[in-house]
C-alpha cells in the first residue's frame, strides 16, 4: 500500500498550544502554511496579541482552528495529544506536526519540506531534528520581520531530544498520547506505556527560535514556570529548565543566550524557503511586566473558581424555543443560543428548552436530546430546575464558554448574597432600540446598584441592558418569585421588558434592593432584531410606560412620547424602504399605537 502513496499529495495538520507568542506567531503561522493544509492552535489564554494576529490570520482566510484552553495550569501533553485525535479523528490527517510556536521546520537539502512530507511513509511514527537558530542582534529579532529573515545563528549540532511527526494512521489505530515538549509519542498497551520516536527524517530539521529576545526570554520562563507549578507542583520533574531560568532571573542573571558549551555560526535560509511577509507584526515587541501580572492574576482566578466550586452549585440555563416565531427567535437564533450553552465549561450545569407553541421539529429535538438538555412544557419549568442559579439565553444570544465559572465564582465570593448578577459591557447603540449601557467606565470591575435605579433607567430609555439576559445570572428565590418568567413570553416572541421588570422587583424585594454589575463581557454580541420585532418591542415600552406612569414625572413622560414618535416614524420609514405590506402583520396594531401617543 505504502508504495501506491508514495507520490501522492499527503493531508497534513499541524496541531500546537500557543501563549504570549505576538512577536513570532504571524512568521509561524505563515511558514507552517507554507507545507500543511491545515493548523489546529490552541490558545492558552494569552495576556498580549497574539489571539488578535491569529483571528486576523484567520479572516485572510487562511486554514487555521483556533480554539482555547481556559484553565490558567500548563497542560501541554493534555492539550496537545487532544489536538493530534482531533487532526487524525476530524480532518482524517495522513500526518500530524506538533509544534510550538518558536518551531520551524526547515530543510537541509534543496528538496521542498512539502515534498520530503508528501514521500514519507504515512503509517508510522518519525522523528526530526531539534537544533537553535537563534537572531544575531544581541537585541533579537527585529518587530514585523519574517523571523527565518533575520540575520540567524545556527547550532553547530542538534539538541539532545527531538520532536515527533505523527502518523495519523498510527493515532487512530492505537490511541497513543504525546510527551509534554512534544519530544516522543507514548503507546498504551498491554504491556504498558512505553515511548515511541521512530526514524529520523535527516533532510529536514527544526529550527528552534527560543531566544528572540531579553524581555521575550524572561517572560516565556517566568509565565510559563508559574503555569508548570500550579499544573505539577514546584517540586516536578517537569519544566526543570523553566525552573532553573527562573531561579537566575530571581538572582538577577538573565537566562543565556546559547546553551552551555554549544558553538554556533551565520546561517542564511534565503533562497532554501519562502520568505513572506507580516501584516500584523509591527510593534509586538513583549512586556515582560504585563504578561507576569497577567498570568498571576489569570492562576489567582484559578484558586478562587477552586474554592468557590468546591461546593458544586448546579447552574440551570433557561433557553425557550418558539415554535413558527419570527426570524429574529426562530430555530437559527435557538441553535445560536442552545449550542453556546452546551459549550459552557462549567461541569455542574443542566439545560431546560421550554417549547412554546405546538413543539420543536424531530431532528432538532434529538440534537437537544443527544446534548443531555431536557425538553419541558412551560408550566414544568420551575418544577425541572435544579440549579441555585439560574441564566435565561435568549434565542440568538450567546456567551462565552467560561461565562458560569467566572460569574459563579465572584457571586459566591463576594459575601454579598446578590439576588441578579449582571455582565453588561458597554454597547455602541445610541437611537435604536432596544439596547442600553447600564454600567458606566469607571475603576471598579463588580460595584452594586440599585434595582429601581436600574428599572428606571430601563424604562426612560425604552430599552434593555445591552447583554440582555444572556449577561444576567439569577438566585433561585428570584427565579421562583418570578414564576419562571415563562408567563412573559407570548405569541412567539418574550417580552423583554416586562422580564427586566419582573427580575428588578423580585431582586428588590428579597434579600436587599440591590444587584451587582461586572463590567466584563462574558457574551457575544447583542442580538439583532428585525424591523417587527422593532415594532413589537416599542409596542411592549408604550404598554410598558402607561403600566409605570407613577414612577414618571411630567418631564420623563413627554421624552419618552418623543422619543417613541421619533422611533415611529424611524421604523415606518423602514418598513416603506423594505417594501413591507403595511396592512398586515403588527403593522396595523403598531400605527394604532404611534396614533394614541
Amino acid at each position: 500500500m505504502e508504495g501506491k502513496r508514495k507520490n501522492h499529495r499527503r493531508n497534513i495538520v499541524a496541531v500546537s498550544m500557543v501563549k504570549n507568542e505576538m512577536d513570532i506567531i504571524e512568521s509561524f503561522v505563515r511558514h507552517t502554511l507554507t507545507f500543511a493544509d491545515r493548523m489546529i492552535i490552541a490558545d492558552h489564554q494569552s495576556t498580549d496579541r497574539t489571539r488578535d494576529i491569529l483571528g486576523q490570520l484567520q479572516a485572510e482566510g487562511l486554514p487555521i482552528v483556533i480554539e482555547t484552553i481556559y484553565t490558567a495550569r500548563y497542560a501541554q501533553a493534555e492539550v496537545t495529544t487532544r489536538l493530534m485525535h482531533e487532526a487524525a479523528d476530524v480532518y482524517d490527517a495522513d500526518l500530524i506536526l506538533p509544534l510550538d510556536a518558536d518551531e520551524f521546520i526547515v530543510p537541509r537539502g534543496g528538496t521542498s519540506v512539502r515534498a520530503q512530507l508528501d514521500a514519507l511513509p504515512i503509517d508510522i511514527t518519525r522523528a526530526l531534528h531539534w537544533r537553535q537558530y537563534l537572531p544575531a542582534a544581541d537585541a533579537g529579532m527585529t518587530p514585523g520581520t519574517f523571523a527565518l529573515a533575520e540575520p540567524l545563528l545556527r547550532a553547530d549540532r542538534p539538541l539532545e531530544l527531538q520532536k515527533v511527526l505523527v502518523s495519523g494512521a498510527y493515532v487512530r489505530e492505537h490511541h497513543p498520547v504525546i510527551s509534554q515538549g512534544n519530544h516522543y509519542l507514548i503507546a498504551c498497551s498491554e504491556q504498558g506505556r512505553h515511548p515511541e520516536i521512530g526514524a529520523f527524517c535527516d533532510d529536514m530539521e527544526i529550527a528552534h527560535i527560543s531566544w528572540r529576545s531579553p524581555a521575550q526570554t524572561c517572560s516565556k520562563y517566568a509565565v510559563g514556570w508559574m503555569n508548570i507549578a500550579a499544573q505539577y507542583s514546584i517540586n516536578t520533574s517537569s519544566g526543570g529548565t523553566y525552573r532553573n531560568r527562573v531561579r537566575d532571573i530571581l538572582h538577577g542573571t538573565l537566562p543565556e543566550k546559547w546553551p552551555h558549551g554549544m558553538k554556533h555560526a551565520p546561517y542564511d535560509l534565503h533562497g532554501r524557503i519562502p520568505m513572506p511577509e507580516l501584516r500584523y507584526s509591527a510593534g509586538t515587541a513583549p512586556d515582560l511586566l504585563a504578561n507576569v501580572l497577567r498570568a498571576a492574576e489569570a492562576l489567582a482566578e484559578e484558586l478562587a473558581e477552586t474554592r468557590a466550586l468546591a461546593a458544586q452549585p448546579v447552574v440551570t440555563t433557561v433557553v425557550p424555543y418558539f415554535f413558527e416565531a419570527q426570524p429574529s427567535f426562530g430555530e437559527a437564533a435557538f441553535r445560536a443560543a442552545f449550542f453556546s450553552a452546551v459549550d459552557e465549561n462549567y461541569p455542574w450545569h443542566e439545560i431546560l428548552v421550554p417549547v412554546y407553541g405546538e413543539g420543536m421539529t424531530q431532528p432538532l429535538a434529538s440534537e437537544v436530546l443527544a446534548a443531555g438538555a431536557k425538553i419541558v412544557v412551560p408550566d414544568q419549568l420551575l418544577a425541572s430546575a435544579h440549579g441555585a442559579y439560574v441564566e435565561w439565553l435568549l434565542p440568538g444570544e450567546t456567551v462565552r464558554p467560561e461565562k458560569l465559572r467566572r460569574m459563579v465564582t465572584c457571586a459566591l465570593l463576594q459575601g454579598v448574597a446578590y439576588p441578579i448578577l449582571i455582565s453588561d459591557a458597554g454597547s455602541c447603540y445610541a437611537d435604536e432600540l432596544p439596547y442600553i449601557d447600564i454600567i458606566s467606565t469607571d475603576a471598579f470591575n463588580l460595584y452594586n446598584r440599585a434595582c429601581s435605579i436600574i428599572w428606571n433607567s430601563i424604562l426612560r430609555a425604552g430599552k434593555y441592558p445591552s447583554r440582555g439576559l444572556a449577561g444576567v445570572l439569577v438566585r433561585r428565590e428570584v427565579f421562583d418569585a418570578c414564576h419562571g418568567l415563562v408567563h412573559l413570553c407570548r405569541d412567539g416572541r418574550p417580552l423583554i421588558l416586562s422580564m427586566w421588570r419582573e427580575l428588578l422587583r423580585a431582586g428588590s424585594k428579597l434579600l436587599f434592593g440591590e444587584l451587582g454589575c461586572l463590567q466584563d463581557d462574558y457574551t457575544g454580541a447583542p442580538q439583532e432584531l428585525s424591523i417587527e420585532d422593532l415594532a413589537h418591542h416599542q409596542m411592549e415600552w408604550a404598554q410598558v410606560c402607561r403600566e409605570e406612569q407613577a414612577m414618571l414625572d411630567a418631564a420623563a413622560q413627554e421624552m419618552i412620547l418623543a422619543r417613541q414618535r421619533r422611533m415611529g416614524v424611524y421604523l415606518l420609514e423602514h418598513a416603506l424602504a423594505e417594501h413591507l405590506d403595511l396592512t398586515q402583520g403588527v403593522w396595523p396594531a403598531y400605527q394604532a399605537m404611534l396614533a394614541s401617543l
